[in-house]
């Protein structure tokens, strides 16, 4: 294989950083002809393509990141389905799936979801790992381990998911030790309804504990039709309690917001923006599961209000979640599912920056990597170049797509 190689392409403009901007062609749908070359893994050569008459009959995107998965109980659909489709009943079969649990078995999960992942052209995941008081610790060394194994292709973050209460146990201390060590990520769930004194008592416990360790807290909150952003204040109010503003914190969900008033969104979108607390959507589980009736369909869906939080100047970022779970029945760790089913649920124009900075740039930064994805001279020549030349083929075809990593084709 080489890591070298060129290219005549188009990319969203939003993406890509080019110094001669004055002769850069860029059609109706915010896509600019360019030509790339890279060497040695690295893009060396970025510059408008003259020609325009003819148009680059490929589209070219940073590979992807992922900010919310959970490879421990992908692909259980098939034993543990939940036919109902609500949130109860993914509970309680989730809870079921959890007495046939094994090491083994979580660990092929997750090499396997890996292995889809990175074929299908992420670059960067971050999964959640249902964690409880009577599990093995020896779990989180084998996940490291995997951790490891594909670090060259994959940077991979692991978020605990644990009761609220675990993180005040010797259990939750002992896990934060090693994740000190490992770099994992503390979390939790804050869904009404909940008791709001033993809520906040241990969130606090859980926040120092964060601060004590140096860790970065990822929690699934007000994943709800109910009490609209109950979760999120009594998060703030938490926080503004114990004056620790260090902890890099991500909410999950949000998806009660949608609910409150749109002032009431903004009011609490710049506190959150304040404390530094960032948001990732996750309208495929959302919409499948939350709000459902058997005997009527309702057309009010709870989803975080993501143009409203970016309006409060939120970092919002959107992710997939669950694939073939009693969570979410379907998805293969493919973003151009995640994309095709999104973008027109949340109607956001693919063409537009702030709907490109959720899928590419606001990931990148939450899960602080080194590359925040924009395409430019020096970046590294980490590539998904799909036959299209405008979005519907990109959301409307049989994809055709070629993953390049370290300037290296991988498939």
């Amino acid at each position: 294989m080489s890591n070298s190689g060129t290219a005549e392409v188009l990319i969203p403009r939003s993406l890509c950083l080019i110094e001669d901007i004055d002769n850069l062609i860029i059609d109706v749908e915010d896509l600019c002809s360019v030509s790339i070359s890279w060497d040695d893994g690295f893009v060396t050569e970025l510059k408008p393509l003259k020609n325009k008459v003819t148009k680059p009959r490929n589209i070219l995107f940073p590979r992807f990141v992922e900010t919310h998965s959970h490879f421990d109980k992908s692909f259980t659909w098939e034993d543990f389905p939940n036919l109902e489709s609500n949130y109860g009943g993914a509970l309680s079969i989730n809870l079921e799936e959890h007495k046939t649990r094994t090491t083994d078995k979580v660990l092929e999960r997750v090499e396997k979801s890996l292995k889809l992942a990175i074929k299908n052209g992420y670059r960067a995941i971050r999964s959640h790992i249902d964690t409880y008081k009577s599990q093995s610790i020896n779990i989180w060394i084998e996940l490291f381990k995997l951790q490891k194994k594909f670090s060259s292709e994959l940077t991979l973050q692991y978020v605990a998911l644990a009761p609220l209460e675990f993180w005040d146990t010797s259990n939750g201390e002992e896990l934060a030790k090693i994740f000190s060590s490992f770099g994992g990520i503390l979390g939790g769930v804050i869904v009404p309804p909940f008791n709001k004194k033993d809520t906040s008592k241990f969130l606090a416990k859980m926040l120092l504990l964060a601060s004590k360790y140096k860790l970065e807290i990822d929690l699934h909150i007000d994943e709800s039709i109910i009490e609209p952003g109950a979760g999120i204040k009594v998060l703030l109010e938490t926080i503004e309690n114990l004056k620790i503003n260090n902890i890099p914190i991500t909410c999950s969900h949000s998806s009660s917001l949608i609910s409150l008033s749109q002032r009431e969104i903004l009011n609490l979108g710049e506190k959150m923006a304040e404390k530094n607390i960032k948001v990732i959507a996750l309208p495929l589980t959302n919409f499948w599961l939350l709000n459902r009736s058997n005997k009527t369909t309702s057309l009010k869906r709870p989803v975080a209000p993501i143009k409203q939080l970016q309006k409060a100047h939120v970092d919002v970022s959107i992710g997939s979640d669950n694939v073939q779970d009693p969570w979410f029945p379907f998805g293969n760790f493919d973003p151009f599912y995640m994309l095709s089913c999104s973008i027109p649920m949340l109607q956001i124009n693919p063409w537009e920056r702030m709907t490109l900075s959720s899928i590419f740039l606001a990931p990148s930064r939450l899960l602080n990597l080194k590359w925040d994805g924009l395409i430019k001279k020096g970046c590294p020549a980490d590539f998904v170049i799909l036959d299209a030349q405008r979005w519907a083929d990109v959301f409307s075809s049989t994809l055709k797509r070629k993953v390049y990593i370290k300037g290296d084709l991988y498939c």
